[in-house]
């Protein structure tokens, strides 16, 4: 069994190349970009609060780890009362982010031969993306069909 932390997690992540380990947080100034494909390690913030604390894991990210604070570009599913800014279970998001790594892999091997367009490429991806979502969104629902939406489009 392993323990690490998480400041040698992110090393470890350098050390073998992959540059781009964001902590995912609904408090986040920056929302990932569907149109390509997830980052290669994605910090799930995991703060578990009996409510909602804004921008505490934004804080935790960025000045604790030294990290870029990113959310998910859950607008994007035009589904009413929810938002990138909505705090989601931790094993919806695991769930989403998983579906997210497959289908874009799948993506990729369909066009590891073929010459595609920038333009085709990146609504490929953001068919990934909302594939994922919708599917994890699914499930949230299913499992967790008590659970309230806390906060709201205005």
């Amino acid at each position: 069994q392993c323990n690490v932390n998480m400041h040698e997690f992110i090393d470890q992540q350098k050390a073998k190349g992959i540059d781009e380990v964001v902590y995912l947080s609904p408090d986040a100034p920056h929302t990932l970009s569907s149109n390509s494909p997830p980052p290669n390690a994605a910090i799930v913030g995991m703060l578990i609060d009996r409510r909602i604390t804004t921008d505490r894991s934004r804080i935790r990210a960025e000045e604790t780890l030294e990290l870029r604070a990113v959310k998910l570009p859950l607008d994007e599913l035009n589904v009413k009362e929810l938002t990138s800014q909505e705090p989601l279970n931790v094993d919806t998001v695991m769930e989403l982010m998983q579906r997210w790594w497959w289908n874009c892999d799948k993506v990729k091997q369909k066009c590891k031969d073929l010459v595609v367009s920038d333009e085709a490429r990146s609504d490929m991806y953001r068919k990934c993306f909302l594939e994922a979502a919708a599917w994890a969104m699914k499930t949230q629902r299913e499992r967790h069909p008590n659970r309230t939406v806390h906060l709201s489009k205005n």
